[in-house]
């Protein structure tokens, strides 16, 4: 009990930092194994999987919440394959990416479940995950037009962690890699880390993006999900009519309800595009707008 109390007083002193690579002093005594140890977990479990998917221009990758896929996950797994093959069946406009043949997307879930440690721990434990994600995809598949990564509650952390590590790749590699299209669609997202860092989310989720979104659900129990990111565009759908229908699974809060709003409605207005904060229309990355 004594180690862990001394454990969060150590980890509510820390200062935020944008990612593994810049942990601090205390992160790195009190993590910096268990971290390492992630992400080579990670590269044996994914180190190969990127390059069994058929060969698509554009990948769209799922990371679920603390408690890995359900339901809903399959939903926006599937609904998305269908949409994007449907979609690659008629001429679109060139913003469209996927609209050469119907093997144009691939949509992955990645299950990164047996990786989360403690609550205390998952936000980092997402990042080393998303980071090492990001790591494999940069030097095993990088041909890829656009990259959209989903994440959904802590996933959060991974999917932003993943795109962070591409975008700085990318800047790294020179003027062919920055044909990648980088897009984060952040589904209820948890933003605290750690013990200390309440503010982490807001300061970091969506910076190295090239468009960021976030879907958002105030009335639910679950900390640190309640409010707009300054860094994406948000999308409320609290009061959104369609959540009338819905009926909320035993054991599950409306938490849930971003992921099946986005599974089931939201991805058709976007879905397959490339998107610009204030350009064609779009909003700017601070905007909240209310379904």
């Amino acid at each position: 009990m004594l180690l862990a109390f001394l454990l969060l007083i150590l980890l509510s002193a820390v200062q935020l930092c944008c990612s593994l690579s810049s942990l601090s002093q205390i992160e790195r005594l009190l993590l910096n194994k268990r971290l390492g140890d992630i992400q080579l977990k990670t590269r044996e479990t994914f180190g190969n999987s990127f390059n069994l998917l058929e060969k698509s221009s554009n990948l769209i990758l799922i990371f679920p919440g603390a408690g890995g896929p359900d339901q809903f996950t399959d939903e926006l797994e599937t609904t998305l394959n269908s949409y994007l093959s449907e979609k690659t069946s008629v001429s679109t406009s060139l913003m469209n990416l996927f609209s050469k043949t119907a093997k144009e997307t691939t949509v992955k879930t990645l299950d990164w479940q047996e990786f989360r440690g403690s609550l205390l721990t998952a936000a980092y434990d997402g990042e080393a995950f998303g980071e090492e994600v990001g790591e494999i995809l940069w030097c095993e598949s990088m041909e890829y037009n656009s990259i959209h990564c989903i994440g959904i509650s802590v996933g959060a952390f991974a999917a932003n962690a993943c795109v962070s590590t591409l975008s700085k790749k990318r800047s790294e590699k020179g003027s062919r890699s920055k044909q990648t299209y980088l897009r984060l669609t952040l589904l209820d997202p948890f933003t605290s880390r750690g013990v200390g860092g309440s503010g982490y989310g807001d300061k970091y989720f969506g910076l190295e993006a090239d468009y960021a979104e976030q879907y958002l659900n105030t009335d639910d129990p679950v900390p640190s999900t309640n409010e707009p990111l300054s860094l994406c565009t948000t999308y409320d759908v609290t009061g959104a009519q369609e959540r009338n229908d819905f009926e909320l699974p035993e054991n599950e809060s409306m938490h849930c309800w971003p992921l099946v709003y986005f599974a089931r409605y939201g991805y058709k207005d976007s879905a397959g595009k490339i998107l610009a904060h204030e350009k064609d229309g779009m909003p700017s990355r601070s905007s909240v707008l209310v379904k």
